[in-house]
């Protein structure tokens, strides 16, 4: 079995949903008083030339957000990024210059003051009553399976444990690199900080709820129960009642 999707039937093999539908350029939130209303795609990208306190070429914002918010939201592709400097351009939002390493000749980008006061702006004008959204792909798959072998699933399940362990690893790395130049220490990571300890939180609660999820799919439909046909068993015997009546009487 299948889940059909408008592009065409996606089965188990497929990749996951990398949620560029719901994080792209129709997405925005309420605009700071006295400045555009940008798509969040755009605060996102002045958000890590303003956090990270850097230069830097529309590559490297890309691999800088993989490494930060790529982890709990959205890691926009180089085109994208490239689209909304123009805009942050524009607007004074960003500067551009160009630099030369060794005989290469890059661009990089870098914030401005009005975008750092404008990202202060949307980021306290952004709403806290907004709906809880959470997407899973894999969780809609297996929702959907119905006749599906077991062992299929399971090998989904696999797959996408390996992702978590990655984003993990990958976070945990940034982490200690962070650490080693001294990144930690700076004030201005106070909230980064914070909301990279609550995705590291996350990540490890998804692999053991997952974990949960594919023993309870491989014991109750799977082969697990028949790993251990081996295993020591003794049988039931039931307590032999007496027929209503023939109960001894009790003293007394």
């Amino acid at each position: 079995m299948t889940a059909t999707g408008g592009k065409g039937d996606v089965g188990f093999e497929a990749a996951w949903d990398t949620g560029d539908d719901a994080a792209g350029e129709g997405a925005r939130a309420a605009p700071g008083a006295g400045y555009p209303d940008l798509p969040t795609t755009a605060y996102l990208v002045l958000g890590v030339l303003i956090v990270t306190d850097e230069s830097l070429t529309a590559g490297e914002i890309k691999v800088r957000s993989q490494h930060t918010v790529g982890h709990f939201y959205w890691a926009p592709a180089v085109s994208h990024i490239r689209r909304e400097l123009a805009r942050l351009i524009e607007h004074g939002m960003a500067a551009e210059r160009t630099i030369h390493v060794g005989r290469r000749k890059m661009t990089v980008y870098e914030s401005t003051a009005r975008g750092e006061r404008a990202l202060r702006a949307w980021a306290e004008a952004l709403p806290g009553d907004e709906p809880v959204m959470t997407k899973h792909p894999l969780m809609l798959k297996i929702w959907l399976a119905g006749d599906t072998e077991p062992a299929r699933v399971l090998e989904a399940i696999d797959r996408y444990l390996d992702t978590v362990q990655k984003s993990i690893d990958e976070l945990q790395w940034a982490q200690s690199r962070g650490r080693e130049l001294g990144l930690l220490d700076d004030p201005r990571s106070r909230y980064p900080q914070a909301v990279t300890m609550y995705t590291l939180r996350s990540l490890y609660a998804e692999m053991a709820n997952i974990r949960q999820l594919r023993d309870d799919i491989d014991w109750n439909m799977g082969d697990a129960y028949q790993k251990y046909a081996d295993h020591p068993k003794t049988s039931v015997r039931r307590r032999v009642r007496p027929e209503p009546g023939t109960e001894p009487a009790e003293d007394g």
